[in-house]
């Protein structure tokens, strides 16, 4: 049933039961897996070098959070490769779903207060939305 599956990944605990239910899933399907994390900096900055510091932060933050959940699913026996990309969450996501192919994504539910959501809408509305492929929200 899916192939090709994409789980975003930020460290949150909603994200690290969207991992649990991917990874579960790949291994069912024998699916390709691939965690994706999104780097998104501030509109403004003072400096460039602020911003190269901010950039290469957290960068490295998600490379950490991909090799962890390159290990969470390698203990489960499932072989997935983690990618970071810069941009807009929601729309760095839906983007990466459409040019990987991606058959089903897998994302977590966040915590927003319902007033929060109401005016911001969130990673995962966005998501749902405009992905072009099946959406698991994990709860």
């Amino acid at each position: 049933m899916f192939n090709k599956i994409l789980v975003a990944v930020d460290g949150s605990p909603a994200s690290e039961k969207a991992l649990a239910a991917a990874v579960d899933l790949a291994a069912r399907y024998k699916a390709e897996i691939t965690a994706i994390s999104v780097a998104s900096f501030p509109e403004v900055v003072s400096t460039i070098g602020e911003a190269d510091e901010l950039r290469r932060s957290a960068e490295a933050r998600y490379r950490q959070i991909g090799e962890a959940a390159v290990e969470y699913a390698r203990s489960r026996g499932v072989l997935l490769r983690s990618v970071v990309v810069r941009g807009h969450a929601a729309d760095a996501i839906v983007r990466y779903a459409e040019t990987e192919g991606a058959d089903l994504l897998v994302v977590g539910q966040h915590g927003h207060s319902r007033i929060a959501r109401f005016f911001l809408g969130s990673t995962t509305d966005r998501v749902s939305e405009h992905c072009p492929c099946t959406v698991m929200i994990v709860k």
